[in-house]
């Protein structure tokens, strides 16, 4: 089996023959290194629209079982095939997306819903993922990545600050209930707030929480928060698991 770096190689090579590729980059699991037992993930961004015309360069990279598959929506395209035992996936975005995300994440915005892709899993995604193919923007984009954006270091820590009581009070009355499912949907949704500002406290982009704590122990984050955070999943009560996010949630907003 050819190498991750071979197959994305190929793959940007391929996709290049189309018109109006701005820069392509790999991200996820398998770039980062965590693992080879999962999609090769390319994003390929695009001046003006996605072309639609991606069948030729898919017959030219499947070789694998089954027939590759072409979607296309108003506002997202992907293309599944497989390629040297390697299954891959390429998401297609417009500059003009891409820019917005950028401008959303600097501005301190774009990690308020619980969208998989939301700006800043994006945007963390390009920050700590490998670029393969560029015609400058991608280098100028990183480079204005690099010094980490003050308004979404403050306004995470606000946001967390301010809800954090109100929070606290309800997780604690869902667990005298023993209303389990009401009180891991709000813990969800409280949960991922704090890892944004603890991620932006250590002047990090929070990445998409599939393989966390892989991303936690590459940045060398705090080993006490990580450890609470780890501690959440452990067979404990609703109170326990409470009071250990709290205690989590503050130890985050203590950081300077």
């Amino acid at each position: 089996m050819d190498s991750a770096l071979e197959i994305a190689m190929r793959v940007t090579k391929a996709y290049r023959q189309l018109p109006g590729m701005a820069f392509a980059y790999g991200q996820g699991p398998v770039v980062a290194g965590f693992t080879n037992d999962s999609d090769l993930d390319i994003v390929i961004v695009w001046d003006g629209r996605t072309p639609k015309n991606r069948t030729e360069a898919l017959k030219e990279l499947h070789n694998g079982p089954g027939k590759p598959i072409q979607y296309d929506y108003p506002t997202y395209s992907l293309d599944r095939f497989w390629l040297n035992g390697e299954q891959v996936e390429v998401c297609h975005k417009t500059h003009e997306v891409f820019g917005r995300w950028i401008r959303d994440v600097r501005a301190g915005w774009g990690w308020e819903d619980s969208d998989a892709s939301m700006p800043l899993y994006a945007v963390a995604g390009f920050a700590y993922g490998r670029v393969f193919a560029d015609d400058g923007r991608a280098a100028a984009a990183r480079n204005e990545l690099t010094q980490f954006p003050p308004l979404l270091k403050e306004r995470s820590h606000a946001i967390l600050a301010g809800e954090l009581p109100s929070y606290d009070r309800d997780l604690a009355a869902c667990a005298r209930r023993g209303d389990g499912l009401l009180f891991h949907e709000m813990l969800s949704r409280v949960l991922r707030h704090a890892l944004v500002a603890w991620f932006a406290a250590e002047n990090r982009y929070c990445p998409h929480p599939k393989w966390l704590q892989h991303w936690i122990a590459r940045f060398g984050m705090d080993p006490r928060i990580a450890g609470l955070e780890r501690s959440l999943w452990g067979p404990i009560s609703l109170e326990r698991r409470r009071e250990i996010f709290v205690a989590m949630a503050e130890r985050i907003l203590a950081l300077k």
